[in-house]
């Protein structure tokens, strides 16, 4: 199935790691698809315009988000409600985030809405020394979720 969606748009390597298309942009919103294949992630990034909603709509990832506090949140994006998954996940404008493509999994497709609209010199990818001296108690998780 992976290629069938990746025939289906013109995508583009996003500087966050994984690929994307823009679907739709207007003066209030702006969405696309993304998709993660095996041994990609999405690096902590984050947007200082809007909050960022994730659409889940095959496969299954877990999305890392460390608000202005320092709280880190793991939230489950997919399918299997049962299992505790979720099909969307907001996250607040200023967090930071990064996702994870669930072990075994052979691809995750899904969109992210913005809103008001994304503007990319709004967008900033973390910088991993910063990040890490920043909240030095998620390390793990930044070293493994950052370019380095």
């Amino acid at each position: 199935m992976p290629n069938k969606i990746q025939n289906k748009y013109e995508w583009y390597a996003h500087p966050e790691g994984l690929k994307f298309v823009e679907t739709h942009r207007d003066e209030f919103r702006t969405s696309g698809h993304w998709l993660m294949l095996p041994n990609t992630f999405s690096a902590f990034h984050r947007v200082t315009n809007n909050e960022e909603l994730w659409y889940i709509h095959q496969g299954a990832i877990t999305l890392y988000i460390i608000d202005e506090a320092g709280r880190l949140t793991v939230r489950k994006l997919g399918s299997d409600i049962g299992a505790g998954e979720e099909p969307v996940v907001s996250v607040p404008i200023h967090c930071w985030q990064a996702a994870l493509i669930e072990c075994g999994v052979p691809f995750a497709f899904g969109s992210v809405v913005c809103a008001p609209a994304f503007q990319f010199e709004l967008f900033e990818i973390a910088d991993r020394k910063e990040l890490l001296a920043r909240y030095p108690d998620h390390a793990e998780i930044i070293t493994k979720l950052t370019f380095p």
